[in-house]
């Protein structure tokens, strides 16, 4: 078991590493390629930092591999402002509006690459949390039509979907009128036409918003894990566990779970629990989080600790199509992104459940790199358009830093003072470090690497 898990990591380095280089080259790319197209010589174009690794000398730039895969940078003929001497070729002798083209196009260049990767994945398969229904609501809209659990929705309204969560978001809205959906039973493909009942429900981030239920369930009610020191974990819940019935009231899916898990009132909850055909009964206290709505009040939410086992299905598009969803994909997650953001900024969710660092994103990408090239390609997607997103962040040292001066620039008809920009700059870069351990430090505790740390001394 040692050996494999060594091997695993081995290899899950590997590609995590050659993940990471490659969305950097692209970043980087951006800023080099650019520079060279509106006349910036470029000293040096870097992948990684610390001592240089490889080093090539090639029509006025040299190509640096450094030992450490975390960064990147290009470094131009008088990119700073003290230094440049007013020659055609340097960086700060260009206008304010080339020079922002420069800083831009490197999230801009992570953005298109996101989307060339997303429309790959739509061409050899969206990897997509399967449609089947595990539930129907007693009298809810899909019963009162006919559809029955194991049917597997394949379109709404004749848009064909991929995955549940495509499926929710075109639900999503309070418009009272028949929804068509067309499904799958036996390899036969049926419709239904239902009339859903309009419902406040949480998105992805806890944000109450009217969908179109149709009366239908996604997640059976077995466990797929159990987070490290969890309420779940100290009450002996284990993956595989099938939950039947939480204080007495029974359990179906994984709504009817977390409803029950939400709206429970006492210190601790009874669990009953189906495990390897065996009825057992577990007491597990809830842990209870304090977060704000969307009006800025204080609200409380109870959890265990536990996730649902989820079925991934591959959703196949042709060409034209994949380039139209993955278009669709990229908003998704570049809207998703910024909402995150900013319910982190006023503490609606907490940063560090939501937040992932390098650590977090290797067992991410190793994840991927196991299930598939498509789950691979995908993840190098969401995190090309997420490096594309911090980088413009109004912060130096990041690219979106540099942008917010050079605007200022713009607008005042002058720079800033040397004085001014190096205050901003400190600033900057002391934000970051913090953030930057922060997240080191999320993602410890995350994946219980302190608790690790914290025996070696024990």
């Amino acid at each position: 078991m040692f050996i494999e898990n060594f091997l695993s990591n081995i290899q899950g380095t590997g590609v995590f590493i050659l993940v990471l280089s490659i969305l950097i080259f692209v970043h980087e790319w951006g800023h080099f390629i650019t520079a060279k197209y509106i006349g910036v010589e470029v000293e040096e174009f870097a992948l990684g930092f610390g001592p240089t690794l490889f080093a090539k000398y090639w029509k006025g730039t040299t190509y640096m591999l450094k030992t450490f895969p975390l960064g990147g940078y290009v470094r131009m003929v008088g990119d700073e402002r003290d230094k440049c001497t007013g020659k055609p070729e340097e960086f700060y002798s260009k206008p304010p509006g080339l020079r922002a083209l420069v800083v831009l196009n490197g999230p801009v260049v992570n953005f298109i690459f996101a989307y060339i990767s997303f429309v790959f994945v739509f061409m050899l398969g969206y990897p997509g949390l399967s449609t089947k229904v595990s539930e129907i609501i007693e009298s809810g809209p899909a019963q009162i039509a006919g559809m029955m659990t194991g049917d597997k929705i394949t379109a709404i309204d004749d848009q064909r979907i991929y995955g549940w969560t495509n499926l929710e978001k075109k639900l999503e809205g309070e418009t009272v009128a028949p929804v068509k959906v067309t499904f799958l039973r036996n390899e036969q493909e049926l419709t239904a036409t239902l009339t859903p009942d309009i419902i406040l429900k949480p998105d992805m981030l806890g944000r109450e918003r009217y969908v179109r239920d149709l009366g239908i369930g996604a997640l059976a009610n077995t466990i797929g894990g159990v987070s490290k020191n969890s309420p779940a974990q100290e009450a002996g819940l284990k993956e595989g566990d099938q939950i039947i019935e939480i204080d007495g009231k029974k359990i179906y899916d994984w709504t009817s779970l977390q409803k029950n898990v939400l709206n429970s009132k006492n210190g601790r909850i009874v669990i009953k629990i189906l495990r390897n055909g065996k009825i057992l009964v577990k007491a597990v206290t809830p842990e209870i989080i304090t977060t704000k709505d969307e009006f800025g009040n204080d609200i409380e939410k109870r959890r265990i600790g536990v996730g649902p086992i989820q079925e991934f299905d591959s959703f196949r598009f042709g060409f034209l199509e994949s380039c139209s969803k993955a278009y669709e994909e990229l908003m998704f997650i570049t809207v998703m992104t910024y909402k995150s953001f900013y319910r982190i900024i006023t503490g609606a969710i907490s940063a560090k459940e939501s937040v992932t660092g390098p650590v977090g994103i290797f067992y991410i990408v190793k994840g991927a790199s196991e299930a598939g090239l498509s789950h691979l390609l995908y993840i190098l997607g969401v995190i090309s358009a997420s490096l594309a997103i911090f980088n413009l962040l109004p912060v130096i040292p990041l690219d979106g830093g540099h942008l917010f001066l050079i605007g200022l620039e713009k607008i005042r008809g002058k720079a800033l003072s040397q004085r001014v920009d190096d205050y901003i700059a400190r600033a900057g870069f002391s934000l970051i470090i913090l953030l930057a351990l922060f997240v080191f430090y999320s993602d410890f505790s995350r994946f219980g690497l302190i608790d690790k740390i914290k025996n070696l001394f024990l």
